[in-house]
């Protein structure tokens, strides 16, 4: 059956409208207001690590390009390399433990990994003090390891969960001690939501500061699901505007499904900006 110039134009026209703000041409990444999206493996860490071939080829048909976990240390690096090239599929980031880096040859062999997976942007996932001098300490320290890491286009930041952002010492938070530090971020928006912050006002002060978000939820377990407090669309061109360059979906809820990375990837996709 053939159809004439003006129904042709005219579905076209749909197609873009469906499209929304999402780029999801075939051999072409999807983004949402320019920004690519992953998944952090912890979303489904009661499963990938059973058959991680399986895993990554799952998440690549749900629509992610990216993948996160600090979980990939510990892998046989060729497999890990073929396994993810088979897919299409590429590390966005890397967490690191101080352990990682702590001494020349512990960095050198973490600068290994990173160089050979392309990684541009490394953060510490996790820190705990309990004094504001160890915490303005450890700032330090981690602003040190940022000059260490630079000659080689690596950027060092540090992830927030939300005890960073509602915990005083000496009467600043440790967000504020990394923040007046000058390190990057990777700003986990459900963690700051769920502390009862603002990501949207963060993301427009940290502009240049923050290469990745973790997108998760605040409140439930999908984006976008009735129990989730966070204006995406405003969230997600504020990012952009900010520097963002990755969005890593992370839904910690239920770790033994992959319902939650697909329910986030559908509502990301139709998402209107």
């Amino acid at each position: 059956m053939s159809i004439s110039r003006k129904e042709f134009l005219g579905l076209s026209a749909l197609a873009a409208l469906g499209a929304g703000c999402c780029s999801c041409k075939s051999g072409s990444p999807m983004t949402v207001a320019g920004i690519r999206l992953g998944v952090q493996m912890w979303s489904v860490n009661d499963i990938w690590k059973k058959d991680p071939a399986a895993a990554f080829r799952r998440l690549k048909s749900i629509g992610y390009d990216g993948v996160q976990s600090l979980a990939f240390w510990d892998l046989d690096w060729n497999e890990l390399e073929k396994m993810l090239d088979g897919e299409g599929l590429q590390i966005v980031d890397m967490p690191f433990r101080m352990k990682h880096v702590a001494t020349d040859a512990a960095f050198a062999k973490y600068l290994e990994f990173c160089q050979r997976f392309k990684i541009t942007f490394v953060y510490e996932p996790w820190s705990r003090f309990v004094t504001g001098w160890e915490w303005k300490r450890h700032a330090e320290e981690l602003r040190a390891l940022g000059e260490k890491f630079a000659p080689y286009g690596i950027r060092v930041g540090y992830h927030n969960h939300r005890e960073e952002l509602n915990t005083y010492f000496d009467g600043r938070t440790p967000f504020e001690y990394f923040a007046a530090a000058g390190l990057d971020f990777e700003l986990d928006v459900g963690h700051v939501t769920l502390a009862g912050g603002g990501p949207i006002g963060m993301l427009a002060q940290l502009k240049g500061r923050v290469p990745t978000i973790h997108a998760k939820p605040g409140g439930g377990n999908s984006i976008g699901c009735a129990e989730d407090a966070n204006d995406w669309p405003t969230l997600m061109r504020t990012a952009a505007e900010a520097g963002v360059k990755w969005a890593i979906v992370e839904c910690e809820a239920r770790r033994n499904t992959y319902q939650d990375v697909e329910d986030s990837m559908q509502f990301l996709r139709n998402l209107k900006i």
